[in-house]
């Protein structure tokens, strides 16, 4: 199985593999916070097959959890988020043209505090 993703539960954006932002302006997009209709919360890289540091999300239903790219997360609840829309361009097929008009070139991370 190749490379999947989704949009960001809030801003809709793509959540990027890892591999396809790393050392890049926009490897802010590969870090999620994934909330669960529980109350349980993880944070972590998104690597691009369906796992956050290891943590396989493909086993949950997509009705049992939200995940935002963590730069754009404010302590929302599971709730107040959509649910997540599979992303075309599976989280790694975007031109360095396509980062920039969909996040801009400079990205200033703000303060974040996480599950």
């Amino acid at each position: 199985m190749g490379f999947f993703s989704w949009k960001c539960a809030k801003s809709k954006k793509p959540v990027m593999a890892e591999v396809a932002v790393r050392g890049s302006p926009w490897q802010f997009a590969s870090k999620v916070v994934v909330l669960f209709n529980n109350g349980d919360c993880i944070s972590g890289t998104y690597d691009g097959y369906g796992r956050i540091n290891g943590f396989e999300i493909v086993d949950y239903s997509e009705d049992r959890w939200r995940m935002v790219i963590e730069d754009y997360y404010d302590n929302e609840t599971f709730e107040e988020l959509s649910k997540n829309k599979y992303d075309q361009g599976q989280g790694f097929f975007y031109s360095d043209e396509d980062l920039e008009e969909l996040f801009g070139v400079q990205h200033e991370r703000k303060d974040q505090t996480t599950c």
